[in-house]
């Protein structure tokens, strides 16, 4: 049996998953904000608490890499991979932009998303992907990258046909200057991320071979 056990701290939101053989045992997911450094490691042993499971059970951790909050990639991985090491597991990386565009597939029938993240300072993460319906897997249509608005806008106004826009709270979130976009908002699931383990097992490596993905520039802070 394959026990997977999914953190993802890289927004405002603790989302903690557990997933067996392609079921989701639980998820826990929590608006906490900068309280994620000392309420992860409770979140982690109240889901396996929850579950009937232990720790010594998991076979394999699925971790967000970012990009997202500074901070809270580092928190995330650093436990996660602490962690994995211990119980010498694979770590599963998954891109946030790609969980995102992940669990809006699951519910959206187009076949274009468009994942965006506050970077803050008037600045986002951006990427769009094409999802096939039928092998349930995404193709890149431009990679995540960092953008101000008025360039993300640029990029997306020249954009043709439907596409769903996944943002973390859309009503606070200046429009784009296409008006052929979906809004959706965006509260991350950590039973969809432990799920991803199995999608992309082929990704599994050792936890020393897993690094953050850090978009924003360093002379931007």
């Amino acid at each position: 049996m394959t026990l997977n056990l999914a953190i993802n701290c890289s927004t405002a939101w603790t989302s903690i998953g557990l997933s067996e053989n392609g079921t989701v045992l639980a998820e826990m997911n929590l608006n906490i904000g900068r309280g994620q450094s000392s309420e992860l490691p409770k979140a982690v042993e109240e889901i396996l608490r929850l579950s009937g499971r232990s720790l010594a059970q998991v076979n394999l951790f699925v971790l967000t890499i970012g990009p997202g909050s500074f901070t809270g990639v580092r928190v995330g991985l650093s436990y996660g991979l602490a962690m994995a090491a211990a119980r010498r597991c694979q770590v599963v990386p998954v891109n946030t932009l790609e969980l995102m565009a992940y669990q809006a597939a699951a519910v959206f029938r187009g076949n274009v998303l468009i994942p965006i993240l506050n970077a803050k300072r008037g600045f986002f993460y951006a990427a769009a992907y094409g999802f096939n319906q039928e092998t349930k897997r995404l193709s890149g249509f431009w990679e995540p990258g960092f953008y101000s608005f008025s360039q993300l806008d640029e990029r997306l106004s020249s954009w043709e046909g439907k596409a769903l826009l996944i943002l973390e709270k859309t009503k606070s979130f200046p429009l784009f200057s296409n008006p052929g976009f979906v809004y959706e908002d965006y509260i991350p699931s950590g039973g969809r991320l432990a799920l991803l383990g199995d999608l992309f097992f082929e990704r599994a490596v050792a936890p020393e071979s897993v690094k953050g993905i850090y978009l924003r520039p360093p002379d931007l802070g």
